[in-house]
């Protein structure tokens, strides 16, 4: 892919156009979910010393349910609480390049390095730590459909 980019005075401040062919529309869906993701935190809570810290979006690996909260993993092995339902995360957490792969975890679809069927029609993917988990019957629809 090839970028090109030129600036014109008469665009509002903040605004950008951006041209691609009707072939590349994946290549738009994908230019649009990092726009929209760069920059964007979460209030999570450190366990630690019981302090809210801002987390960047791009850097949670899963969104592990637990109880009546979350557990964020980051992709540098850092834990930290997310203080909402797993059902309620997902809303926060869908719209940022995250899918849920089963009834305990939503995780980040950018760190998903390889996946295989297993057993059962259910799928094992790999992320990026080198981690494994499993996509359940249920949710290897929404899976297929974010990786087209």
């Amino acid at each position: 892919m090839k970028l090109i980019f030129k600036t014109d005075k008469n665009m509002a401040a903040e605004t950008a156009l951006i041209f691609t062919h009707p072939n590349e529309q994946r290549i738009k869906q994908q230019i649009e979910i990092a726009v929209q993701t760069n920059g964007k935190t979460i209030t999570a809570l450190n366990a630690l010393n019981n302090r809210n810290i801002q987390v960047p979006i791009q850097a949670i690996l899963i969104v592990e349910s637990e109880e009546r909260m979350c557990n964020l993993r980051l992709t540098t092995g850092e834990m930290y609480l997310y203080m909402k339902r797993l059902k309620y995360a997902e809303v926060d957490f869908c719209s940022n390049g995250f899918i849920r792969i089963n009834n305990q975890m939503i995780v980040n679809i950018k760190e998903v390095q390889q996946f295989a069927p297993t057993a059962n029609a259910r799928i094992e993917i790999i992320l990026s730590d080198g981690s494994t988990y499993f996509i359940s019957r249920h949710y290897i629809k929404n899976f297929r459909r974010a990786l087209s």
